[in-house]
């Protein structure tokens, strides 16, 4: 049975846990921020190839271990990651969030130790603790529709995100070659060795 909780969609990395890693970008692969983000990866374990390799690719054996790296990197520098923690409630006092509150579910973390991996068992599945700050960062990933019925609940304006819809039309190569060299040239137009 599927877990709704706890599959391949969420967790760590989300789904994008599991594509082939394929790294794409349409802002310049030698940009400073494309560059700074592929020699982070390359610090925490990705080969150092995708420096160099025009269309980069990680792998997904390799996604994996670079999260655990960046994971393993937060905790060292004071960061705190709570698996399994469900954000279900937002504290907001006069249009400014000041808390949240978050229940955890059962789940499991897949660990380094030993040489090897293995898995260690939430003890929080049921609790629910309150996180305050000055400041929060909601990515909400797959599946998060109860975050935007508890944000509603809670004031916060919403406004439905743009969509693009294309389609294609097809035209004769005639028709083309006339709007674009005008009727006195559209007819000379060689394509592929044959008039239009």
């Amino acid at each position: 049975n599927l877990d709704p909780n706890s599959n391949f969609s969420f967790g760590e990395g989300g789904a994008g846990t599991w594509s082939d890693g394929k790294l794409t970008t349409r802002i310049g692969r030698n940009s400073g921020p494309v560059r700074f983000v592929l020699e982070t990866l390359v610090k925490y374990g990705a080969p150092e190839r995708i420096l160099v390799e025009g269309a980069p690719h990680l792998g997904t054996d390799n996604l994996v271990r670079l999260l655990r790296n960046m994971r393993q990197d937060l905790i060292s520098m004071g960061g705190e990651i709570h698996f399994g923690a469900c954000v279900n409630k937002f504290h907001i006092d006069n249009g400014v969030i000041k808390g949240v509150d978050a229940k955890y579910i059962p789940e499991t973390e897949r660990t380094k130790a030993n040489g090897g991996e293995s898995d260690r068992s939430s003890s929080q599945g049921g609790s629910t603790q309150t996180f305050y700050g000055d400041a929060f960062v909601l990515a909400t990933g797959h599946s998060a529709r109860d975050i935007y019925y508890e944000l509603h609940k809670s004031g916060v304006e919403l406004e439905p995100k743009g969509f693009a819809v294309g389609f294609r039309i097809e035209h004769p190569q005639r028709l083309i070659n006339e709007i674009q060299y005008g009727k006195d040239w559209g007819d000379r137009v060689f394509t592929r060795r044959l008039s239009t």
